[in-house]
């Protein structure tokens, strides 16, 4: 993996670029050439993607986030970060804003891209301002691109910016803006509050049978049942569709065989310091120079490079762009520590010292079969998986009931209800094994329907489901929530107490009494203390201090306290202003991210219309049968 990156790119304006660059070609992709004979995974207005290519594009972001994490990147560290459907956002989006642009008559002439690589200064030598090959080399083979697609996904990204340009404005966002937010932030109210609590409002009255009864009549909502609901369940899960595969000795030593030299045979490996040169004359002189003893990093330092930037660690020789200087630095004559004759590559003429050799390394049949066996037994399992969705969908296209599709896929249905949108059933006791996605769905159905295949989200694998009745919400008989009807009337008997003594407070302020002489008939004297945005009160609730600030001077407010069923007063005695402890530069970067917030959301509603405009449509099966076949 080249180090090269980290030391060319130091500079802010080149990391912020690059960033964008790499950032950007993993978020939209540049679509192939497909052929007009494939099926489309996904499709948006005229613009269609194969799952081929879509797997494609799914193994190439496995590949990046192995480079970043150093290999720590398997096939399910990708499904649980939900890469797959990641990318297929992505694409939908990258085809839809592509449209958009060529709708509009927006293009991109190659002299345009020329130009961009000669003169970003995320592509120049920092210490001479010229372009540098160096960098570009870099980032090609970081990224696994040759030359012209990286011409031509800078010139897919030149396009679409044209578009995101004339609706997103960079910058910071406005002054007025972000100093009524700073401002707000410190902002400081002096109060008095009263809490009234169930012993200051008086004596709590006792309910008579007719009080509960006609309370509950009153309440009918309060003490009806949910909707129940009864349904059939097939469930096509990994676990079970596993058990009992065996794969054959045979088989996993003709896997081996068949993908040896590809995923097991590491080839020749090689660290190599790389400078390149505009002219023979200087590149005879430094290699030379080199040979006498003279260090790397010295003449890397009179080229304007760091010795991390030209040095490129442990890669094969596949991975040098320019083939001559390949064949060159991997020559079988050349050992550590030599120096190879200038090269005439393609940016100029090109010195390479070889640094350290790594030979070529083979994993044996042991030292990867189980890895084969788990590989394969996860592609066969989906595979099963996939097909018994198939048998169970042309049954029922057929006319089939679920569960003589689901016979027909040598499945059982599970029968599950009455069960409310919850998972309790009448009574309240729990329904285990019905999982939430089951429930969404099968409250989403009408009496008689059956579901489409659904992916189950926590284990691996499918349900389908058949909804066999509804049981409407109906009202719970008296002596069944006899003791529920009791305890709510004296919850609300207490609330309306507690209720009548904040209103006497507040009615007495209101006609010319102080908080203090209100709060005298209690036998209390209010509490002063100070509130900013950032404190917390033990007393008052996040709903009522919310109340505070945004009352106006003078105001009265009331709501609940933090605790227990009491109610606050609140009088507003002063409103001021802590000191602003946001340093310049603090208020800089606010200033800044409040702008890319609000280019974001303009960003999002654009990207949102578009799709909708165009129509994205994935071919989900096509997807779900990707799965099985990432590497």
């Amino acid at each position: 993996m080249l180090t090269q990156v980290r030391g060319a790119l130091k500079g802010v304006v080149a990391w912020f670029v690059i960033v964008l660059l790499i950032l950007a070609f993993a978020l939209w992709g540049v679509p192939e050439l497909r052929t007009m004979t494939q099926s489309a995974a996904v499709s948006v207005g005229d613009e269609s993607y194969s799952a081929q290519y879509v797997q494609a594009e799914i193994t190439r972001q496995i590949n990046i986030r192995r480079q970043e994490t150093g290999g720590n990147f398997s096939r399910d560290d990708a499904i649980a970060a939900g890469l797959p459907a990641q990318v297929v956002s992505n694409l939908a989006t990258g085809a839809a804003l592509k449209q958009a642009a060529s709708d509009m008559g927006l293009a991109t002439p190659r002299a345009v891209v020329r130009d961009y690589l000669q003169t970003n200064e995320a592509f120049q030598n920092p210490v001479t301002g010229k372009f540098d090959s160096t960098i570009l080399d870099a980032i090609l083979l970081n990224n696994s691109m040759s030359v012209g697609e990286f011409e031509s996904r800078i010139s897919e990204e030149i396009l679409r910016d044209q578009l995101i340009g004339a609706v997103v404005a960079s910058g910071p966002a406005p002054k007025s803006l972000v100093d009524a937010l700073l401002l707000r932030n410190t902002e400081r109210r002096r109060i008095a509050y009263l809490t009234v609590t169930d012993e200051m409002a008086g004596v709590a009255a006792e309910p008579t049978a007719e009080d509960l009864k006609t309370f509950y009549e009153n309440n009918t909502s309060t003490f009806t049942a949910p909707e129940f609901r009864t349904f059939d369940v097939v469930f096509l899960r990994e676990t079970a569709f596993r058990e009992g595969l065996e794969m054959p000795e045979e088989e996993l030593r003709r896997i081996y065989d068949l993908n040896r030299e590809r995923l097991y045979e590491v080839p020749e490996r090689r660290t190599i310091y790389q400078i390149t040169f505009e002219n023979e004359t200087g590149a005879d002189a430094a290699a030379a120079a080199l040979r006498q003893g003279k260090p790397v990093e010295t003449v890397a330092q009179e080229q304007g490079l760091t010795l991390e930037a030209v040095t490129f660690t442990e890669i094969q020789q596949k991975d040098i762009l320019d083939p001559s200087v390949g064949e060159a630095a991997f020559s079988a004559e050349a050992g550590e520590g030599d120096v190879i004759d200038p090269v005439k590559s393609l940016f100029g003429w090109t010195v390479v010292q070889i640094a350290g050799v790594l030979p070529p390394e083979t994993k044996t049949f042991d030292d990867v079969r189980d890895e084969i066996e788990a590989e394969y037994l996860n592609n066969d399992t989906r595979r099963k998986m996939l097909d018994a969705i198939d048998v169970i969908e042309e049954a029922r296209d057929g006319g089939a009931p679920l569960s003589d599709a689901a016979e027909a896929a040598g499945l059982s249905v599970e029968r599950f209800g009455p069960v409310d949108r919850y998972s309790f059933a009448p009574g309240g006791a729990i329904i285990d094994g019905v999982p939430g996605e089951v429930l969404s769905e099968v409250f989403q159905l009408d009496e008689g329907d059956e579901s489409e295949a659904g992916e189950l989200a926590v284990e691996n694998g499918y349900f389908f489901v058949s909804l066999e009745e509804i049981t409407p919400p109906a009202l719970m008989d008296y002596e069944l929530v006899e003791d529920e009807v009791q305890e709510r009337w004296r919850n609300q008997e207490r609330a309306s107490r507690i209720s009548q003594a904040v209103r006497s407070v507040r009615e007495a302020v209101e006609g010319g009494q102080t908080l203090e002489e209100a709060s005298a008939p209690f036998n209390r004297t209010p509490i002063t203390t100070v509130l900013d945005r950032g404190s917390s009160n033990e007393a008052i609730s996040a709903e009522l201090r919310e109340q505070v600030f945004f009352a106006e001077l003078n105001d009265l407010v009331s709501g609940p306290a933090a605790f227990g069923s009491a109610q606050i007063v609140v009088e507003v005695r002063e409103i001021g202003f802590g000191r602003n402890s946001v340093s310049p530069q603090e208020v800089e970067s606010f200033n800044q991210y409040v702008g890319f917030q609000l280019n974001q959301e303009l960003l999002e509603a654009l990207v949102n219309e578009l799709r909708n405009n165009y129509g994205v449509k994935v071919n989900q099966t096509q997807i779900d049968a990707l799965y099985a076949d990432i590497q």
